[in-house]
């Protein structure tokens, strides 16, 4: 009996040791006088004996979307204020649709440098000036044989910067969004749509539909900017900060009207992230993760952006 169980604990073992990965954070420049020239370099190194193939998801250090991916925290154990952007990604549907810049592939003793700019992203203007810890989002999710996603978790290196007193704010302007050129159509404005793009997005936020009494805030009267976001992968993205202006990527337009990631639930996911709505995080992506997220997790799933999004187009209690 024991011989069995030190053979089921050595395949574990090895199992385990066959997949590894390593995450360094490395400042640009050990101190910082300018807010705007606030950058990291995040290399993933495969130390594990597998090749990975790794999704690009932008919640992780392989994007470059300035998303929630890094952590910025001051000598006291405050953190500054995040004032990026947060995106809808199905990351089930850009792995079954497999475009190669959708992915990363790591052979084993291999490694991939990324470079973010932080500038705009993070507001220090309460955190103030000092030593700060940069930490990274360390969740990375494999794409197996069959199409199905592992996470894997790297282990961290944090950098440490110095941000020196500067001349001007403590928040940077440089990454901000700009403001929307709109036209106005009813109650809703549009920036950089085409009639039919119009129309496209009118159907979801047809009144008198069955969605849209479920909500507190009728997103009818919001911006929608068809022209800033051609990303393949993404559907929508909002700046919280920005009420009310919803930016619409390239997967919104071939999604469906209404139902599971479509066009009508992609709108209520961006919706809520805005803080007069609910302020919702993405905490999971995905009907099944989202599932899973309300059994494992339920305060998380209250505030999990796509928990809201599918429950709008699905009640059925599962």
């Amino acid at each position: 009996m024991l011989a069995t169980i030190t053979f089921t604990l050595s395949i574990a073992l090895i199992a385990s040791a066959a997949r590894s990965l390593s995450l360094n954070v490395v400042a640009s420049s050990t101190e910082v006088t300018d807010i705007d020239n606030f950058h990291v370099n995040a290399t993933l190194s495969n130390t594990g004996s597998e090749t990975l193939r790794l999704l690009r998801d932008p919640r992780s250090p392989l994007s470059t979307w300035a998303t929630e991916t890094f952590g910025v925290i001051n000598s006291k154990g405050a953190r500054a204020e995040f004032s990026g952007i947060k995106v809808r990604y199905d990351p089930q549907a850009v792995t079954k649709a497999g475009r190669p810049d959708s992915f990363v592939e790591l052979n084993p003793g291999e490694s991939v440098t990324v470079k973010h700019d932080l500038a705009g992203v993070y507001n220090l203007t309460l955190t103030g000036t000092g030593t700060y810890t940069v930490d990274a989002a360390n969740l990375f999710r494999v794409v197996e044989g069959n199409n199905t996603l592992t996470d894997i978790y790297a282990d961290i290196i944090t950098a440490k910067v110095k941000i020196q007193n500067w001349i001007g704010q403590a928040l940077s302007f440089k990454n901000a969004a700009a403001t929307p050129v709109v036209s106005l159509l009813s109650d809703t404005e549009y920036s950089g749509c085409t009639a039919n793009q119009q129309g496209e997005i009118a159907v979801p936020l047809n009144p008198h539909g069955d969605m849209l009494p479920r909500l507190r805030t009728y997103p009818g009267g919001w911006t929608y900017d068809c022209g800033t976001c051609t990303e393949p992968d993404a559907y929508a993205y909002v700046y919280p900060s920005r009420y009310g202006v919803v930016y619409l990527c390239s997967a919104f337009w071939s999604a469906p009207e209404t139902g599971a990631a479509s066009k009508a639930d992609t709108i209520i996911h961006e919706g809520t992230h805005f803080p007069p709505v609910i302020g919702t995080s993405d905490y999971a992506y995905g009907q099944s993760n989202c599932l899973a997220l309300a059994r494992s997790n339920p305060t998380n799933a209250v505030y999990n952006a796509d928990n809201h999004a599918f429950f709008s187009v699905d009640t059925e209690i599962r």
